[in-house]
């Protein structure tokens, strides 16, 4: 069984977060044009690649450690990249999020008053003086 070199590992890591970096800003374009259709497959395609990472991220540590890939002169400025890369992702993950929370926080806030709006504009009471909630959007009781 021929197992994959660290050099082979770190190079398809690099080029898997590198993949990840373009699909975190990609997501963040369609965040802000709200592509919400676009947005499920990029999601999808985030997810594989992650799965690619963390798979690249398992079989290197089967072989070596970061400390001793640090210290290679060999492979110490890759690593270096995949690092940067790694926090790179995670900033702009970090943004998308916050773009996520803030949309959610508003819709809820939108929704929230459509649903005062609606309450105050159907409320009735029945002939018990309970209030009710009416069905009908404008209705004049005598």
């Amino acid at each position: 069984m021929n197992f994959p070199s660290v050099n082979d590992l770190l190079n398809s890591q690099e080029a898997e977060l590198t993949k990840l970096c373009a699909l975190l800003s990609n997501e963040l374009e369609l965040l802000k044009n709200r592509e919400l259709a676009s947005l499920e497959q990029a999601a999808a395609e985030k997810e594989l690649v992650l799965t690619r990472v963390n798979q690249f991220d398992q079989a290197i540590k089967q072989q070596t450690s970061l400390k001793d890939l640090l210290e290679d002169e060999q492979h110490s400025e890759q690593v270096t990249r995949i690092v940067n890369l790694l926090d790179e992702c995670k900033q702009q993950n970090e943004v998308n999020g916050l773009i996520i929370n803030n949309s959610q926080i508003a819709i809820n806030r939108f929704k929230g008053m459509l649903q005062k709006s609606i309450s105050n504009n159907t409320m009735t009471y029945d002939n018990k003086g309970k209030t009710s909630i009416s069905n009908r959007s404008i209705g004049i009781k005598a």
